[in-house]
Protein backbone atom coordinates (compact mmCIF):
# COMPACT_ATOMS: atom_id res chain seq x y z
CA UNK A 1 0.00 0.00 0.00
CA UNK A 2 1.59 3.28 -1.10
CA UNK A 3 1.78 6.24 1.24
CA UNK A 4 -0.17 9.25 0.05
CA UNK A 5 1.10 12.80 0.57
CA UNK A 6 -1.57 15.18 1.97
CA UNK A 7 -2.58 17.88 -0.53
CA UNK A 8 -0.89 21.20 0.01
CA UNK A 9 -3.03 24.23 1.00
CA UNK A 10 -4.94 25.51 -2.01
CA UNK A 11 -4.82 22.18 -3.87
CA UNK A 12 -7.98 20.07 -4.46
CA UNK A 13 -9.00 18.22 -1.29
CA UNK A 14 -7.05 20.45 1.09
CA UNK A 15 -10.17 22.19 2.48
CA UNK A 16 -11.90 18.88 3.17
CA UNK A 17 -8.82 17.55 4.99
CA UNK A 18 -8.69 20.66 7.22
CA UNK A 19 -12.38 20.26 8.05
CA UNK A 20 -11.80 16.61 8.98
CA UNK A 21 -8.93 17.60 11.28
CA UNK A 22 -11.12 20.22 13.01
CA UNK A 23 -13.92 17.66 13.50
CA UNK A 24 -11.51 15.13 15.03
CA UNK A 25 -10.10 17.82 17.31
CA UNK A 26 -13.58 18.83 18.52
CA UNK A 27 -14.52 15.20 19.13
CA UNK A 28 -11.34 14.66 21.15
CA UNK A 29 -12.03 17.75 23.23
CA UNK A 30 -15.60 16.62 23.95
CA UNK A 31 -14.37 13.17 24.96
CA UNK A 32 -11.91 14.81 27.38
CA UNK A 33 -14.69 16.85 28.97
CA UNK A 34 -16.91 13.81 29.35
CA UNK A 35 -14.08 11.80 30.89
CA UNK A 36 -13.34 14.61 33.35
CA UNK A 37 -17.00 14.87 34.33
CA UNK A 38 -17.17 11.12 34.90
CA UNK A 39 -14.12 11.24 37.19
CA UNK A 40 -15.54 14.21 39.08
CA UNK A 41 -18.90 12.53 39.64
CA UNK A 42 -17.17 9.35 40.77
CA UNK A 43 -15.35 11.28 43.48
CA UNK A 44 -11.96 10.04 42.14
CA UNK A 45 -10.73 13.38 40.81
CA UNK A 46 -8.65 15.36 43.35
CA UNK A 47 -10.33 18.58 44.47
CA UNK A 48 -7.45 20.79 43.31
CA UNK A 49 -7.77 19.34 39.80
CA UNK A 50 -11.58 19.35 39.74
CA UNK A 51 -11.79 23.07 40.43
CA UNK A 52 -9.00 24.20 38.13
CA UNK A 53 -11.54 25.61 35.65
CA UNK A 54 -12.54 28.47 37.99
CA UNK A 55 -11.83 28.63 41.71
CA UNK A 56 -8.65 27.12 43.08
CA UNK A 57 -9.26 26.14 46.69
CA UNK A 58 -5.52 26.17 47.30
CA UNK A 59 -5.70 29.97 46.88
CA UNK A 60 -6.95 31.60 50.08
CA UNK A 61 -9.11 34.29 48.39
CA UNK A 62 -10.89 31.60 46.32
CA UNK A 63 -11.38 29.36 49.36
CA UNK A 64 -12.88 32.27 51.28
CA UNK A 65 -15.23 33.16 48.40
CA UNK A 66 -16.39 29.55 48.17
CA UNK A 67 -17.28 29.46 51.88
CA UNK A 68 -19.05 32.83 51.74
CA UNK A 69 -21.15 31.61 48.80
CA UNK A 70 -22.14 28.56 50.85
CA UNK A 71 -22.56 30.15 54.29
CA UNK A 72 -23.69 33.58 53.14
CA UNK A 73 -23.65 35.57 49.92
CA UNK A 74 -21.24 37.57 47.78
CA UNK A 75 -24.04 40.16 47.54
CA UNK A 76 -25.26 42.34 50.40
CA UNK A 77 -28.85 41.09 50.63
CA UNK A 78 -30.46 39.27 53.55
CA UNK A 79 -29.20 35.71 54.15
CA UNK A 80 -31.08 33.37 56.50
CA UNK A 81 -29.67 30.19 58.01
CA UNK A 82 -31.21 27.64 60.38
CA UNK A 83 -30.02 24.85 62.68
CA UNK A 84 -31.58 21.95 64.58
CA UNK A 85 -29.41 20.12 67.14
CA UNK A 86 -29.26 18.08 70.33
CA UNK A 87 -27.35 19.39 73.36
CA UNK A 88 -25.80 17.24 76.08
CA UNK A 89 -24.37 18.02 79.51
CA UNK A 90 -20.91 16.52 80.12
CA UNK A 91 -19.23 16.25 83.52
CA UNK A 92 -16.28 14.09 84.54
CA UNK A 93 -16.93 11.56 81.80
CA UNK A 94 -20.69 11.39 82.30
CA UNK A 95 -22.97 12.47 79.45
CA UNK A 96 -26.62 13.39 79.99
CA UNK A 97 -29.28 14.73 77.58
CA UNK A 98 -29.91 18.43 78.16
CA UNK A 99 -32.15 19.95 75.47
CA UNK A 100 -32.88 20.43 71.84
CA UNK A 101 -31.52 23.50 70.05
CA UNK A 102 -33.50 25.33 67.38
CA UNK A 103 -31.82 28.40 65.93
CA UNK A 104 -31.72 30.79 63.01
CA UNK A 105 -29.44 33.61 61.96
CA UNK A 106 -30.27 36.68 59.87
CA UNK A 107 -27.22 38.08 58.11
CA UNK A 108 -25.86 40.65 55.69
CA UNK A 109 -22.39 39.99 54.29
CA UNK A 110 -19.98 42.57 52.86
CA UNK A 111 -16.60 42.07 51.21
CA UNK A 112 -13.85 44.03 52.97
CA UNK A 113 -10.94 42.79 50.84
CA UNK A 114 -9.80 39.70 48.94
CA UNK A 115 -8.82 38.22 52.32
CA UNK A 116 -11.79 39.21 54.47
CA UNK A 117 -15.59 39.53 54.64
CA UNK A 118 -17.68 41.07 57.40
CA UNK A 119 -21.18 40.02 58.46
CA UNK A 120 -23.82 41.80 60.50
CA UNK A 121 -25.97 39.19 62.21
CA UNK A 122 -28.90 38.57 64.51
CA UNK A 123 -29.19 35.14 66.11
CA UNK A 124 -32.24 33.65 67.80
CA UNK A 125 -31.81 30.32 69.61
CA UNK A 126 -34.62 28.42 71.34
CA UNK A 127 -34.05 25.55 73.77
CA UNK A 128 -36.55 22.75 73.50
CA UNK A 129 -37.45 19.51 75.25
CA UNK A 130 -34.90 16.85 74.28
CA UNK A 131 -37.56 14.40 73.14
CA UNK A 132 -40.75 16.31 72.25
CA UNK A 133 -39.26 19.51 70.84
CA UNK A 134 -41.62 21.67 72.95
CA UNK A 135 -40.29 25.11 73.90
CA UNK A 136 -38.73 24.98 77.37
CA UNK A 137 -39.76 27.42 80.08
CA UNK A 138 -37.67 25.70 82.77
CA UNK A 139 -35.29 22.77 83.04
CA UNK A 140 -33.85 20.55 85.78
CA UNK A 141 -30.10 20.65 85.17
CA UNK A 142 -28.26 17.32 85.07
CA UNK A 143 -25.69 16.74 87.83
CA UNK A 144 -27.02 19.60 90.01
CA UNK A 145 -30.72 18.68 90.14
CA UNK A 146 -31.53 22.40 90.26
CA UNK A 147 -34.49 23.74 88.30
CA UNK A 148 -33.59 26.85 86.27
CA UNK A 149 -35.45 29.18 83.95
CA UNK A 150 -34.53 28.73 80.29
CA UNK A 151 -34.19 31.94 78.26
CA UNK A 152 -34.30 32.34 74.51
CA UNK A 153 -30.88 33.42 73.29
CA UNK A 154 -31.15 36.64 71.32
CA UNK A 155 -27.83 37.98 70.09
CA UNK A 156 -27.14 41.02 67.94
CA UNK A 157 -27.23 42.88 65.72
CA UNK A 158 -23.47 42.41 65.92
CA UNK A 159 -20.65 42.39 63.40
CA UNK A 160 -18.15 39.57 62.88
CA UNK A 161 -15.46 38.80 60.34
CA UNK A 162 -14.54 35.84 58.14
CA UNK A 163 -11.11 34.96 56.77
CA UNK A 164 -9.15 31.81 56.03
CA UNK A 165 -7.13 32.41 59.22
CA UNK A 166 -8.30 35.02 61.69
CA UNK A 167 -7.38 36.04 65.22
CA UNK A 168 -9.33 38.85 66.84
CA UNK A 169 -9.87 40.46 70.22
CA UNK A 170 -13.01 42.37 71.15
CA UNK A 171 -14.74 43.76 74.20
CA UNK A 172 -18.21 42.33 74.86
CA UNK A 173 -20.99 44.09 76.76
CA UNK A 174 -24.43 42.44 76.97
CA UNK A 175 -26.94 44.72 75.25
CA UNK A 176 -29.73 46.14 77.36
CA UNK A 177 -33.13 44.59 76.79
CA UNK A 178 -31.62 41.29 75.57
CA UNK A 179 -30.76 37.95 77.16
CA UNK A 180 -27.08 38.19 76.14
CA UNK A 181 -25.97 38.44 79.78
CA UNK A 182 -27.52 35.03 80.48
CA UNK A 183 -25.05 33.49 78.04
CA UNK A 184 -21.82 35.40 78.63
CA UNK A 185 -20.77 38.16 81.04
CA UNK A 186 -19.15 41.46 80.04
CA UNK A 187 -15.49 40.96 79.28
CA UNK A 188 -12.83 40.48 76.64
CA UNK A 189 -13.40 37.93 73.89
CA UNK A 190 -10.51 36.25 72.06
CA UNK A 191 -11.66 34.49 68.89
CA UNK A 192 -9.85 32.38 66.29
CA UNK A 193 -11.42 31.23 63.04
CA UNK A 194 -10.16 29.10 60.16
CA UNK A 195 -11.34 27.60 56.88
CA UNK A 196 -10.03 24.22 55.74
CA UNK A 197 -9.60 23.41 52.02
CA UNK A 198 -12.52 21.38 50.73
CA UNK A 199 -12.85 17.95 49.22
CA UNK A 200 -15.18 16.59 46.57
CA UNK A 201 -17.35 13.50 46.82
CA UNK A 202 -19.60 12.56 43.89
CA UNK A 203 -19.81 16.14 42.70
CA UNK A 204 -20.47 17.58 46.18
CA UNK A 205 -18.04 20.11 47.67
CA UNK A 206 -17.40 20.10 51.45
CA UNK A 207 -15.65 22.96 53.32
CA UNK A 208 -14.91 23.05 57.06
CA UNK A 209 -15.12 26.22 59.18
CA UNK A 210 -13.75 26.29 62.73
CA UNK A 211 -14.39 28.84 65.50
CA UNK A 212 -12.85 28.90 68.98
CA UNK A 213 -13.63 31.70 71.41
CA UNK A 214 -12.74 32.40 75.03
CA UNK A 215 -14.37 35.02 77.25
CA UNK A 216 -12.35 36.67 80.03
CA UNK A 217 -14.97 38.30 82.29
CA UNK A 218 -14.43 41.86 83.47
CA UNK A 219 -15.47 40.68 86.96
CA UNK A 220 -12.35 38.80 88.04
CA UNK A 221 -14.23 36.43 90.37
CA UNK A 222 -16.06 34.85 87.41
CA UNK A 223 -14.45 31.93 85.57
CA UNK A 224 -13.37 32.21 81.95
CA UNK A 225 -15.69 30.68 79.37
CA UNK A 226 -15.09 28.99 76.03
CA UNK A 227 -16.98 28.15 72.87
CA UNK A 228 -15.77 25.73 70.17
CA UNK A 229 -17.76 25.26 66.97
CA UNK A 230 -17.10 23.14 63.89
CA UNK A 231 -19.30 23.38 60.82
CA UNK A 232 -19.00 21.52 57.52
CA UNK A 233 -20.79 23.22 54.62
CA UNK A 234 -21.72 21.26 51.51
CA UNK A 235 -23.20 22.09 48.10
CA UNK A 236 -22.90 20.89 44.49
CA UNK A 237 -19.42 21.75 43.24
CA UNK A 238 -20.62 23.04 39.87
CA UNK A 239 -22.97 25.53 41.51
CA UNK A 240 -20.25 26.87 43.82
CA UNK A 241 -17.85 27.23 40.88
CA UNK A 242 -20.35 29.08 38.68
CA UNK A 243 -19.02 32.63 38.52
CA UNK A 244 -22.55 33.98 38.09
CA UNK A 245 -23.72 32.32 41.33
CA UNK A 246 -23.51 34.64 44.33
CA UNK A 247 -25.54 32.71 46.93
CA UNK A 248 -25.60 28.90 47.09
CA UNK A 249 -28.33 26.82 48.74
CA UNK A 250 -25.94 24.91 51.01
CA UNK A 251 -26.36 22.45 53.87
CA UNK A 252 -24.41 22.36 57.14
CA UNK A 253 -23.35 19.76 59.70
CA UNK A 254 -22.72 21.24 63.13
CA UNK A 255 -20.92 20.29 66.34
CA UNK A 256 -19.98 22.47 69.31
CA UNK A 257 -18.75 22.51 72.90
CA UNK A 258 -19.31 25.35 75.35
CA UNK A 259 -18.84 26.19 79.00
CA UNK A 260 -21.80 26.16 81.34
CA UNK A 261 -23.85 29.28 80.60
CA UNK A 262 -24.75 31.65 83.49
CA UNK A 263 -28.46 30.75 83.21
CA UNK A 264 -27.62 27.10 83.95
CA UNK A 265 -26.45 28.03 87.49
CA UNK A 266 -23.85 25.26 87.59
CA UNK A 267 -21.38 27.26 89.69
CA UNK A 268 -17.96 25.63 89.91
CA UNK A 269 -19.24 22.17 89.01
CA UNK A 270 -16.81 20.72 86.41
CA UNK A 271 -18.16 20.18 82.91
CA UNK A 272 -19.49 21.71 79.75
CA UNK A 273 -22.11 21.12 77.06
CA UNK A 274 -21.70 19.37 73.70
CA UNK A 275 -24.01 19.68 70.70
CA UNK A 276 -24.43 18.19 67.25
CA UNK A 277 -26.94 18.83 64.52
CA UNK A 278 -27.67 19.91 60.99
CA UNK A 279 -29.19 22.80 59.07
CA UNK A 280 -28.97 24.91 55.98
CA UNK A 281 -30.01 28.14 54.34
CA UNK A 282 -33.58 29.36 53.95
CA UNK A 283 -34.65 31.21 50.81
CA UNK A 284 -37.13 33.28 52.86
CA UNK A 285 -38.73 33.50 56.29
CA UNK A 286 -41.42 31.11 55.12
CA UNK A 287 -38.76 28.44 54.49
CA UNK A 288 -37.65 28.39 58.14
CA UNK A 289 -38.81 25.44 60.30
CA UNK A 290 -42.41 25.92 61.38
CA UNK A 291 -41.64 25.42 65.08
CA UNK A 292 -38.88 28.04 64.96
CA UNK A 293 -41.33 30.56 63.48
CA UNK A 294 -43.93 29.70 66.09
CA UNK A 295 -41.54 30.03 69.04
CA UNK A 296 -40.02 33.25 67.68
CA UNK A 297 -43.44 34.84 67.34
CA UNK A 298 -43.79 34.20 71.07
CA UNK A 299 -40.33 35.34 72.20
CA UNK A 300 -38.96 37.79 69.57
CA UNK A 301 -41.71 38.77 67.12
CA UNK A 302 -39.98 41.98 65.97
CA UNK A 303 -37.19 39.94 64.37
CA UNK A 304 -39.69 38.26 62.06
CA UNK A 305 -41.41 41.55 61.23
CA UNK A 306 -38.43 42.94 59.32
CA UNK A 307 -35.01 41.42 60.07
CA UNK A 308 -33.34 43.28 57.20
CA UNK A 309 -34.41 46.64 58.64
CA UNK A 310 -32.88 45.70 62.00
CA UNK A 311 -29.61 44.80 60.30
CA UNK A 312 -29.59 47.94 58.17
CA UNK A 313 -30.14 50.11 61.23
CA UNK A 314 -27.18 48.50 62.95
CA UNK A 315 -24.94 49.19 59.94
CA UNK A 316 -25.77 52.91 59.79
Amino acid sequence: MTEQTPPAPGQPGADKLADDEKLRSRRGFCRSLLAGAALLNSGLLPCSVAIARELNLQREPDLLRALIKMRGSLDTGLVIGWLRAKRFAVSEGRVMPLSGVLAATFNKFRQVSDEQFSVTTIEITHYTDFESGALLESLVMPFSGQEVEVPTHRFGPATARFAVDLEEKNDFYPAEGTTEGEFAPAGTVLMSKSIAPGYVRKGELFIRHEEHGRVYPAASELPTMFYKESTIWSAPLGVVLDEDTRNVAARVSYSAMTSWRPWMEMGERPGHTASNGFGGKAASLADLPEDFLRYTRQRAPDVLDDPEALLDAAEE
